[in-house]
């Protein structure tokens, strides 16, 4: 029986995205968004039947109109252009081109998205969803404390057993994460999210694989669970717990109630900046324009009812009725 060659995780075969995705992978980027850069540029590859080297700017602008004209969310034409940008900028600094035809092309702007979060309340009847101690469930609450420290579903799936530190102790506990881009960052446990971990660790099978969550029973073909078993994971507890989660999101729903809370509590900026593996404090800096405990604070000082006012000072002569206050 021949021996079968395994599948490309690259999603094209054109020879230009092929050398592109192998010196985005020197970069260090990370593979989700080398697979998202190689395929929407292979979707103008293909609206301009693989001449990607002899496009013009007039190809991009009616790759853009055709895009709008079919319906595509702002989103998804902004992440388009944005792949299109990056490669066009790679392939002038390659053939030493003086400029890009991709220089001028701009992305939609995105409507502006205020989070939304849970309150305490809520977090605690998520929490009382997780009912038992059976091995599936103390996996799940072990997830779902890592994510309400702000872990994404993509950090969570990828660790290892290993990356536990000192977990038995509660001033040193850590873990030890591969964040966005392939960075590698110790980030303290929470005491939730280290009494989770210390009880789902009591309860794991001892099965080959170093993967700290997979799937129960254990199948050794899938040594991992995937993000979309993650997604319908949390799904299903929200939908026990009665509370809501946006459309679209399940466990990153748990990072941005984590964020939340940062900036009600008063977390400093850059402090949760790190705690959630931001690239940049502007992306930190949403959770922190609006809060509920901020604006509440703000409403209050807001009255009308003249107590917070000083006296106005007394005129000096006699008074003038106001009939004969008049300007003149």
């Amino acid at each position: 029986m021949p021996l079968r060659r395994p599948r490309s995780p690259v999603p094209s075969t054109h020879p230009l995205l092929l050398e592109w995705w192998t010196d985005l992978e020197g970069e260090g980027r990370a593979l989700n968004t080398r697979l998202a850069y190689v395929r929407d540029v292979g979707d103008f590859a293909e609206h301009v039947a693989g001449r990607l080297a002899e496009a013009t700017s007039e190809d991009l602008v009616r790759f853009a109109r055709a895009m709008t004209e079919a319906g595509l969310s702002v989103a998804t034409r902004a992440r388009r252009i944005t792949a299109l940008r990056q490669f066009y900028g790679w392939l002038r600094r390659k053939q030493g081109r003086p400029f890009s035809i991709a220089q001028d092309l701009r992305p939609p702007r995105r409507r502006r998205r205020v989070h939304r979060w849970w309150t305490e309340d809520q977090v605690a009847r998520f929490r009382a969803a997780f009912r038992g101690s059976a091995p599936r469930v103390l996996r799940d609450r072990a997830m779902a404390e890592l994510g309400l420290m702000g872990l994404r579903v993509s950090e969570v799936i990828r660790l290892d057993i290993e990356r536990l530190v000192d977990l038995a102790d509660p001033a040193r506990a850590a873990i030890v994460v591969w964040r966005k881009g392939g960075k590698e960052q110790v980030l303290p446990l929470t005491e939730d999210a280290r009494l989770a971990l210390r009880d789902w660790l009591r309860v794991r099978p001892a099965v080959p694989t170093t993967a700290l969550f997979f799937r129960l029973p254990f199948q050794r073909r899938r040594a991992r669970l995937h993000y979309a078993s993650v997604e319908r994971i949390f799904k299903r507890y929200a939908a026990r717990a009665a509370v809501p989660i946006p459309e679209g999101i399940a466990f990153h729903h748990l990072r941005h109630t984590a964020g939340q809370q940062m900036a009600t509590l008063g977390v400093g900026i850059e402090e949760a900046q790190r705690l959630l593996g931001h690239e940049s404090p502007t992306t930190t800096q949403v959770y922190y324009e609006v809060t509920d405990a901020r604006l509440r604070r703000a409403a209050q000082r807001l009255r009308y009812d003249g107590r917070a006012a000083s006296p106005l000072p007394r005129r000096r002569g006699p008074a003038v009725p106001l009939a004969r206050a008049t300007t003149r």
